[in-house]
């Protein structure tokens, strides 16, 4: 009796050890990200690869730039549930378009905003439209 406990209690230690950490990473998004405009709407600039890990690394806590989000476990994209949904041209200056949730340089929420500040601060960050967009 004692041997079989003891080979339960060792084979839910091994699938806790092994399983848990993948069914966790399941709802992780990849390590980078590839920014395209939403509903397959044109894009003038090419498509940002945005390296989801090394902001997570810096300490950045992911409802900054979610900030629709209540907490971490419902975070969406930008496009996702009509949030930043438009890119066409005429939304280009509104706050609520695809092109203003990267680009407002007075938001902290918006990777350009962000990265000023950051940039302020002294550190590095990405500020032209040549270290997001390269030319392919």
């Amino acid at each position: 009796m004692k041997k079989a406990l003891m080979i339960c209690l060792m084979v839910a230690a091994m699938v806790c050890v092994f399983a848990l950490p993948a069914v966790i990473a399941g709802n992780a998004p990849a390590d980078t990200i590839t920014m395209i405009a939403p509903n397959g709407q044109k894009m003038s600039k090419t498509p940002v690869e945005f390296p989801h890990k090394m902001h997570v690394d810096n300490g950045i806590d992911c409802l900054v730039c979610h900030h629709k989000a209540t907490s971490k476990d419902n975070v969406k994209g930008c496009a996702s549930e009509g949030c930043h949904t438009d890119a066409g041209k005429k939304a280009k200056k509104d706050p609520e378009g695809y092109y203003q949730a990267f680009h407002n340089k007075k938001s902290e929420a918006a990777c350009l905003g962000c990265h000023k500040k950051a940039k302020k601060a002294g550190k590095s960050a990405p500020v032209s439209c040549k270290d997001c967009h390269p030319k392919k």
